[in-house]
């Protein structure tokens, strides 16, 4: 069962860079460290127990890029992203990594409002030197603060903005690799139409 699982979440994976690539806009969302998208085994205990893109997604001409198939145990960063999420709410299992602005950040306020998705945003500055200087200790204060500030629920989409080295992004969380690109194509679409 548990082979037939792994399959699914690859086969899912697929599907969901299929879409990814029929946006147009995507490719503007992409941050400088490229983006990912992450999908987990139900009960993940592990980084290996999550399945991601290699090399992650990046953008040439306008266009995303995408040089391996997915795998388990191929992100880091999102997978303890999903593994801290899941001690709060077992059913979030999929996450993506996209860019984040001012401009763009004050725009998906709005956007969010109008969708009935809850976004946060987590301050870097407040981050205490505990969680910032010891490897591994940063990822767990992020999402419990996203969490804090969406009333202890897994929000939709937990942004954090610039700290030392680090640059800012959104995480946006749901139930599978297909329901995280469905909803981050319609935000593309609605910021390049916002014109």
């Amino acid at each position: 069962m548990t082979q037939e699982l792994k399959e699914q979440i690859l086969g899912n994976l697929v599907q969901a860079i299929e879409f990814l690539r029929e946006c147009k806009g995507i490719s503007e969302l992409i941050p400088e460290v490229r983006m990912n998208i992450a999908y987990a085994l139900p009960n993940a205990k592990s980084v290996a127990d999550i399945a991601a893109i290699p090399g992650r997604i990046t953008t040439y001409s306008g266009t995303i890029h995408v040089y391996s198939y997915p795998a388990f145990g191929a992100s880091d960063h999102l997978a303890r992203a999903l593994l801290e999420v899941q001690k709060y709410d077992a059913s979030i299992r999929a996450v993506i990594n996209f860019k984040y602005t001012p401009e763009f950040y004050h725009w998906l306020q709005t956007y969010c409002q109008g969708e009935h998705l809850t976004m946060v945003l987590v301050d870097r500055a407040e981050e205490p030197h505990e969680a910032s200087s010891i490897d591994g200790q940063s990822m767990p204060w992020k999402i419990k603060k996203g969490i804090g500030l969406a009333q202890n629920k897994v929000p939709d989409i937990i942004g954090e903005n610039e700290a030392l080295g680090k640059e800012p992004l959104f995480k946006l969380f749901g139930q599978s690799a297909t329901d995280v690109a469905k909803k981050l194509v319609k935000i593309a679409n609605a910021w390049i139409e916002r014109i």
